[in-house]
């Protein structure tokens, strides 16, 4: 019989420091654009865009921290796909190229396939945090003119954003994932086998049975 395991991945940390970068980075995106292309709304656009990257360096510090001193998987190292992961990353892509009709694999806390995204999309929050405030005092440094440094690399971080949200909605709609409420709720769901009684990773977990869990909704 299978068993659904309720399993805390993400810590509440990480979670706050998960939506404050997220929420952040969509303020400066619409900020950013506003500032740029509208007039007439840039001044209280750029207050905004002020208020959203004191949210994103909070957000960011708070990663950092937990890059050294968080969960074995919430670690920077654990960004960094391993040699076994490289099935789960071409069965991810298969996955994505097949737009859903191929089964996506399983995986513990972050998806393989993002891994090394995720490091790029910190990095490039760097740079594009990096390049604003330097481009305050000065236009050009080292050579580069800060404002098309900026624009790139917001631009980057727009395709990043989009393209998570797409897979996201994809992870829940096809591949019935819990990806969206674990990082509401820190918890994600995995089918095991009953008698596989060890816990997924030393992590405690909450059993319940197939069978409750369909009683459970006949009940609603």
């Amino acid at each position: 019989m299978t068993e659904i395991r309720r399993v805390l991945i993400w810590s509440g940390w990480l979670r706050v420091s998960h939506w404050s970068v997220a929420l952040s980075t969509l303020v400066l995106l619409l900020s950013g654009w506003l500032i740029g292309n509208s007039p007439m709304q840039a001044e209280i656009a750029l207050e905004y865009h002020y208020l959203a990257v004191s949210v994103l360096v909070f957000g960011l510090v708070l990663r950092i921290a937990i890059f050294l001193r968080g969960k074995d998987h919430e670690r920077l190292g654990a960004l960094f796909p391993e040699a076994s992961e490289l099935r789960a990353i071409r069965q991810t892509l298969v996955f994505y190229l097949s737009l859903g009709r191929q089964p996506m694999p399983h995986w513990y806390a972050h998806n393989p396939l993002w891994k090394m995204i995720y490091v790029f999309w910190y990095v490039a929050l760097l740079l594009l945090l990096g390049s604003g405030v330097l481009m305050a005092d000065d236009a050009v440094v080292l050579g580069f003119y800060l404002p098309s440094v900026h624009d790139f690399w917001a631009g980057m971080v727009f395709w990043f954003t989009i393209l998570h949200l797409i897979s996201l909605f994809a992870h829940d709609y096809y591949a019935k994932s819990t990806d969206m409420s674990a990082m509401i709720n820190g918890y994600r769901l995995f089918e095991v086998e009953s008698q596989a009684k060890d816990d997924l990773k030393g992590t405690p977990v909450v059993l319940q049975s197939m069978d409750s869990l369909m009683k459970g909704d006949k009940n609603k």
